[in-house]
């Protein structure tokens, strides 16, 4: 009787041990559980005990299956992260290479002198921290040039921000400039400025003639000081972006109007480039055919149509008021209207035949009968400038004499243009 005493004795102390070895995590003592109580001839409460026991176990390790399956799923998901992040970062600097090549001064179409002198001057400004300032008449290509200069720069790798100083109102232009703080007013978020988003970047700022006196006193105190104040705010902001301006107008006759700020403009005008229209740039306008005509096909997935004879002469005639921005648009046109692979006279504009037409002394003359020698040459050089808008050196060029030799021509005949 004492033999089998301390036999179950000994047997519910290692039973104890056992289970509170399990009960504090160190499950490897569950085997020995199982083998201890393997028999029928132990009471119920140990049975069940075990029973318990192996419950728990079953759960515990449902659990740390589950719980290794969630890691597994979390190291697959951080790898594809990985991966992810990565093909971004490739497919981000692809992008910008892309631009970079786009966009930089190798691209720009021409071979005018006045082309290849803002090309020059793009090469040894464009990594110099001065504003630019572009002018030209609406269409010339003033943004395509401040692009160039910032993918031409080392400033490449940070933003390009265009904002339209015509196009927004004066409170809103402020806020987009130099951003706002929240509560200003009602329902008003915090935003911060376009002048501090571009980071080490560029600030186009097109039309800037446009810009609002009291905006005008804000650019200037930003420029001078490097530092910006969001409307509402207390605190400056330090500003780094490059801002190059644009405009179509005569900045110092809006001067002496007092609608442009004369310290502004001397500001601005630290690096000037002025943009020729195409009328005064006439063997450029042959390279911009065939590059529209090139990039519109591809675009459409057509095959690269061509111009008869008669229609590029019609479009080498033309003075192009819209300047490239119009030409683009004309050959855009023409490609989408033209049935044929061959783009005819009579796939372009009614304005552009006309023009051609009255550009043809033959026809010029027909109009006119019984004319001494010397009115029809007047009449001929009158309706040339006229269709050239007074642009002596394309006149001169339609007429196939120098421009010395028109002026000449001018003063025999008693020819005198407005601005004379």
């Amino acid at each position: 009787m004492t033999g089998n005493y301390l036999k179950e004795k000994n047997f519910y102390n290692n039973l104890i041990e056992i289970c509170e070895s399990i009960a504090n995590g160190n499950y490897e003592y569950a085997k020995q559980l199982f083998e201890m109580t393997n028999f029928n001839n132990y009471p119920k409460p140990i049975a069940r005990l075990a029973e318990s026991f192996g419950l728990m176990l079953v759960k515990v390790e449902a659990r740390e299956f589950h719980l290794e399956t969630i890691i597994d799923q979390l190291r697959q998901t951080q790898q594809d992260l990985i991966k992810a992040h990565q093909q971004l970062k490739d497919e981000n600097a692809e992008l910008k290479q892309k631009l970079h090549q786009k966009f930089s001064f190798q691209n720009i179409i021409g071979k005018s002198k006045a082309v290849l002198n803002i090309i020059e001057k793009i090469k040894k400004t464009a990594n110099t921290p001065f504003p630019i300032l572009l002018t030209g008449e609406t269409g010339t290509g003033k943004e395509v040039i401040a692009n160039a200069f910032h993918y031409s720069s080392i400033r490449a790798n940070h933003p390009f921000i265009a904002i339209n100083c015509s196009a927004l109102p004066k409170d809103l232009i402020e806020a987009e400039l130099f951003g706002i703080e929240k509560g200003v007013a009602t329902g008003v978020d915090k935003r911060e400025g376009k002048l501090v988003l571009a980071k080490k970047g560029t600030i186009f700022l097109d039309e800037i003639g446009d810009l609002s006196l009291s905006n005008q006193a804000k650019l200037l105190r930003a420029l001078e000081e490097k530092k910006i104040t969001p409307l509402g705010g207390k605190r400056p902001i330090p500003v780094q972006a490059r801002i190059i301006a644009a405009t179509n107008k005569n900045l110092e006759k809006e001067i002496k109007k007092g609608s442009f700020r004369e310290d502004l403009f001397y500001r601005l005008n630290v690096i000037h480039i002025h943009i020729p229209p195409l009328r005064e740039r006439p063997d450029d306008i042959p390279l911009l055919i065939k590059f529209f005509l090139e990039n519109t096909c591809k675009q459409l997935g057509l095959k690269v149509k061509n111009l008869t004879p008669q229609a590029k002469q019609a479009l080498l005639n033309y003075s192009w008021p819209g300047n490239v921005r119009e030409l683009k648009n004309e050959i855009e046109r023409a490609i989408v209207l033209s049935d044929t692979e061959t783009i005819d006279v009579k796939d372009l504009s009614e304005k552009i035949t006309i023009s051609q037409e009255n550009s043809n002394p033959l026809q010029l003359m027909s109009h006119h009968n019984n004319l001494t020698l010397k009115e029809a040459e007047k009449i001929l050089i009158q309706q040339v400038l006229e269709n050239t808008q007074g642009n002596k050196t394309e006149a001169a060029r339609r007429l196939g004499i120098s421009r010395e030799g028109l002026r000449k021509k001018m003063k025999r005949l008693g020819i005198k243009l407005l601005n004379d």
